[in-house]
């Protein structure tokens, strides 16, 4: 019984001592990405129809501003914190930081095998 509370006990030291041994160990500096990578970055991560259009819409009307966003973005990629981002979900992060984006939207009505947009009589 005690035999194997020692060696328990001598795994979790080894474990922690692992553990103390990589947190010393400066990591390697990451280099700057530029701004179209991070632009490309965004792109491959992004899922949904509207990833695309958001991104054009807001990297044209709000570039200089919106890059540090997609930077952030792109470095919680590469720690592994965001995995990927659903479309709406990169609209909401814009629309929270004050950037409002806009997305062409229409609303088509089908009656009777007739397509009806809005405002069509």
């Amino acid at each position: 019984m005690t035999d194997d509370i020692d060696a328990l006990l001598r795994r979790k030291a080894l474990e922690l001592a692992k553990t103390k041994f990589k947190e010393t160990l400066p990591s390697p500096p990451r280099r700057q990405l530029t701004d179209e990578e991070v632009v490309k970055l965004l792109r491959e991560i992004t899922k949904g129809e509207r990833a695309g259009e958001i991104i054009d819409n807001a990297l044209a009307l709000y570039k200089p501003y919106v890059m540090s966003l997609f930077r952030k973005i792109a470095e919680l990629h590469q720690q592994g914190v965001i995995k990927e981002l659903m479309d709406y979900e990169l609209y909401e992060m814009l629309l929270r930081a004050g950037f409002k984006v806009p997305v062409k939207t229409e609303v088509k009505i089908v009656r009777h095998g007739r397509e009806y947009k809005l405002g069509e009589s």
